[in-house]
């Protein structure tokens, strides 16, 4: 028979791992372009959240002294998400994935607005993967959105500056000069994405 100690830890533990799911679907949802960037920053690790759901789940099921159906239905899925989940450790230690933020400077005449720059690797080849940004706002209400993606196999970044307030240049490596507007709201038009 369950204590009153194991059904506070399994349902603990069970909440817990429902709370650190949420919190990774909402992450995903804000990595799209236009998400706020401290749901993205903060929740957007889904490696890491699975990790700990997985502990939980173990933890809920070594605590679980119930219903011999609801351990095994509970023992499937922690067996189940441990043999996803370790192909993907695995992977995540031999690709890098860490991104280097190489520029962050203010919109002239806009301090509400920011231009981002980061730069990681593409596999595990030489080649950089760059990506453009408008943060737009500030504090927690700050959005952030995609304006461009290039791969550096194939192309690179020879220039980008401020055209005004609201409008980007950006000069590729292969010499094709775009002009990106900026609503008033951040979103970029049009959006580049060099995935050749």
């Amino acid at each position: 028979m369950a204590t009153k100690w194991d059904r506070w830890v399994m349902w603990g533990a069970l909440g817990g791992a429902v709370a650190l799911g949420a919190a990774v679907v909402v992450g995903r949802l804000h990595r799209r372009s236009g998400g706020l960037l401290v749901l993205r920053e903060w929740l957007d690790h889904p490696l890491l959240f699975g990790t700990l759901v997985l502990a939980l789940l173990f933890v809920a099921l070594v605590s679980s002294r119930g219903k011999v159906w609801a351990r095994s239905v509970l023992g499937v899925v922690v067996v189940t998400l441990g043999v996803f989940t370790v192909p993907f450790w695995f992977l995540c230690s031999v690709l890098p994935d860490d991104l280097t933020t190489t520029r962050n400077e203010a919109v002239p005449g806009r301090p509400d607005r920011r231009l981002v720059v980061q730069e990681g690797l593409s596999g595990l080849g030489p080649d950089p993967l760059y990506y453009v940004y408008v943060d737009d706002g500030s504090g927690l209400a700050t959005r952030r959105w995609e304006v461009a993606f290039i791969d550096g196999d194939f192309n690179g970044i020879e220039a980008l500056a401020w055209a005004g307030p609201d409008q980007l240049r950006l000069v590729t490596a292969d010499r094709q000069t775009h002009l990106i507007r900026i609503a008033d709201n951040g979103r970029p038009e049009p959006t580049i994405n060099d995935r050749s």
